[in-house]
C-alpha cells in the first residue's frame, strides 16, 4: 500500500471508483493518507442516498452520521421505512389460543416457548415497543429526533418513505436476525375502521413538522399511502405546511382514505369524513409554490396498498361520482392551481374529462411529460367519449409534450383500447404469462391497452391518431406494466 499512498490524492480517488464495495472498505483502513484521499468518493457512494428503519438504534446511527464533520455534507437523500412488523405476527410468537400458566402474570406465556423462540419473541416485543414509542402521539418523539438530524445536514434536499423488501434501510438485517423474520414485510392490512393514524401518516406528520422547524430547503418529497384528510388541523397547520413545502419542486403522494374511530365514553364511533375528501391534499398542494413535478395516487382504502387494476366497472356514473377518489380530485381541481408543472404522473383516480383538463390547463404550455395509469374518466352529455376530450386537449394545448405513457385507461363502463374499431382478442395461456385474468378467456394485444411514445413530433403524431383512434369496450385482460417504466427514479437529476 506504500506505493498507492504515495500517489496524488486525485489519482487515489479515481482508483477507488473501480473497486467494489468490500474493497473500498478494506482499502480505506490501510492508512490515514488513503482514508483521507478517498473520503469524497466514499461519502458520495455510500451516504448520498440512504434509508433507515424507524427504530432507536437505526436513528442513532443516522444521528452519528449527521454529526460526522466529513460525512454529513454528503447526505442529500434520506428515506425511511415506516413499517416494523406492521401487520405481521412472527412465527416465534406464542399461539393466540394458549393461556399463560400464571393468569396473574401475562409474561408467563413465554414459558411455553422454546429458548430460541423466547429470545426472538422478546426481541420482537422490544423493537415493537420502541417503534410505537417513536410514533406515539402522532410521532412527537420522532419529530424531535428528525428535527435535530435535519438541522445538521447542509445538503439534504430529498426526503421520502419506502415500504418494500426491494429496498434496504439501515438496521433491517439486524432485526431479521434477532426475530427471525423480515421487519419490512407489511402483511395484510386489517379491514374496517382504525383507532389511530397509520405509521406512514405519522411519519409524514413528524417529517413535515421537523422540516418546518429547521432551515432545510426541501426539493423532493415522496410518501407512501397517507391518510392526509384525517390529520386534525391543529396537528398540521397551513403555516407549517408552507414553511416545509414552499421550496419543493417534486412531490409524489399516495393518498388513502382512512376509517378512523373517535373515542366517546370509552367506546369508538366512526368519523364521517365524506364532506372533507381532499381538504388535506388541497392544503398541502397550496403550500407548494414552486412545484415542477407531481405524482398523485388515490387509494379508496388502506387495503389497496399495491397496484391492482380494476378490470370491471363496478357502478354507474352516479355511483363513481360519489367515490372518495372522485370527490377528492374535484376538491383539488376547484381549489388548487399548479402553473409550473412540467411532469405529471396520475394513478388510481376517478374524475371527469373536464376536471382533468382543468387540473392540467394551468401548466399546459410547459408540460413535457404525462403518465396516466388506471385513471377512470366518466362520461356525461357533453363528453360521451371522455378520453377523446382529453386526447384532443393534449394535442391542441400542450405543445412541449415529449413523453407519454398511458396504461389501462378505464371509463365508466369498461376500458379504452387504442384502435379505431373493435379490437380482436388474442388467445394466450394465462399460466405462462402470470398476468391478470378476466371473463372472456383472451388477452387484448398489449399495444391496444398501452401507449408509450417519446419525442415532441412523435407525440403529436400519435395524439393526432388516437383522438379518433381509440375504442370504448368492456374491460378484458390486463398486463403487468414494467414498474421500472412507471416509477422512474429521477432523484439523480441535476436541478
Amino acid at each position: 500500500m506504500t506505493a498507492l499512498s504515495g500517489l496524488p490524492s486525485e489519482l487515489i480517488a479515481h482508483i477507488f471508483t473501480f473497486l467494489d464495495d468490500a474493497d473500498v472498505f478494506a482499502t480505506r483502513q490501510t492508512c490515514h493518507a488513503i482514508e483521507r484521499a478517498s473520503i469524497a468518493h466514499f461519502g458520495h457512494r455510500f451516504f448520498r442516498k440512504i434509508g433507515f428503519m424507524l427504530t432507536t438504534p437505526s436513528l442513532n446511527t443516522l444521528s452519528s452520521i449527521s454529526n460526522h464533520k466529513d460525512l454529513q455534507k454528503y447526505i442529500q437523500h434520506l428515506w425511511f421505512n415506516p413499517d416494523c412488523f406492521t401487520f405481521i405476527r412472527p412465527d416465534c410468537a406464542p399461539d393466540p389460543q394458549d393461556e399463560p400458566p400464571d393468569p396473574s402474570d401475562p409474561d408467563s406465556i413465554l414459558q411455553l416457548l422454546s429458548p430460541g423462540d423466547r429470545k426472538s419473541y422478546v426481541a420482537y416485543q422490544t423493537v415493537k415497543r420502541d417503534h410505537s414509542r417513536l410514533l406515539h402521539a402522532c410521532g412527537k418523539e420522532l419529530q424531535q429526533v428528525l428535527k435535530s438530524i435535519f438541522a445538521t445536514l447542509p445538503n439534504l434536499k430529498i426526503l421520502g418513505m419506502r415500504r418494500s423488501e426491494d429496498h434496504a434501510p439501515w438496521g433491517w438485517k439486524a432485526l431479521k436476525s434477532a426475530v427471525g423474520q423480515d421487519p419490512r414485510e407489511l402483511g395484510p392490512p386489517p379491514s374496517g375502521p382504525s383507532s389511530s393514524l397509520s405509521a406512514p401518516t405519522k411519519l409524514f406528520l413528524a417529517t413535515v413538522n421537523a422540516v418546518a422547524a429547521t432551515e432545510l430547503k426541501l426539493r423532493r418529497f415522496y410518501t407512501d399511502a397517507i391518510e392526509i384528510d384525517n390529520i386534525r388541523p391543529e396537528l398540521l397547520t397551513q403555516d407549517t405546511l408552507s414553511k416545509a413545502c414552499a421550496s419543493i419542486w417534486y412531490l409524489e403522494l399516495n393518498v388513502s382514505r382512512a376509517w378512523l374511530m373517535q373515542r366517546s365514553a370509552n367506546t369508538y364511533s366512526q368519523v364521517t369524513d365524506e364532506g372533507n375528501y381532499g381538504e388535506g391534499l388541497v392544503k398541502l398542494l397550496n403550500a407548494t409554490g414552486e412545484l415542477k413535478e407531481i405524482g398523485l395516487q388515490i387509494f379508496p382504502s388502506l387495503q389497496q396498498q399495491g397496484y391492482k387494476p380494476e378490470l370491471r366497472a363496478r357502478g354507474k356514473v352516479e355511483t363513481w361520482r360519489k367515490t372518495m377518489s372522485y370527490l377528492c380530485m374535484r376538491n383539488v381541481v376547484l381549489n388548487v392551481k399548479l402553473e409550473d408543472l412540467t411532469r405529471v404522473k396520475l394513478e388510481k383516480l376517478v374524475t371527469s374529462p373536464d376536471m382533468l383538463v382543468r387540473f392540467l390547463q394551468p401548466s399546459a404550455e410547459g408540460l413535457t411529460s404525462l403518465k396516466l395509469r388506471d385513471v377512470r374518466l366518466l362520461s356525461d352529455d357533453d363528453n360521451p367519449k371522455p378520453w377523446r376530450t382529453l386526447f384532443g386537449f393534449l394535442l391542441d394545448s400542450c405543445p412541449k409534450l415529449d413523453f407519454l405513457l398511458f396504461y389501462h385507461l378505464p371509463h365508466d363502463g369498461g376500458g379504452v383500447y387504442f384502435v379505431k374499431g373493435l379490437p380482436q382478442p388474442q388467445p394466450v395461456d394465462p399460466g405462462t404469462l402470470g398476468r391478470i385474468a378476466s371473463d372472456n378467456g383472451a388477452f387484448r394485444p398489449y399495444e391496444h391497452i398501452a401507449l408509450q411514445i417519446s419525442g415532441i413530433e412523435e407525440v403529436r403524431v400519435k395524439l393526432g391518431e388516437v383522438v379518433e383512434g381509440h375504442w370504448y369496450d368492456q374491460a378484458g385482460y390486463s398486463y403487468e406494466l414494467d414498474e421500472g417504466e412507471w416509477h422512474t427514479d429521477t432523484s439523480d437529476e441535476e436541478w
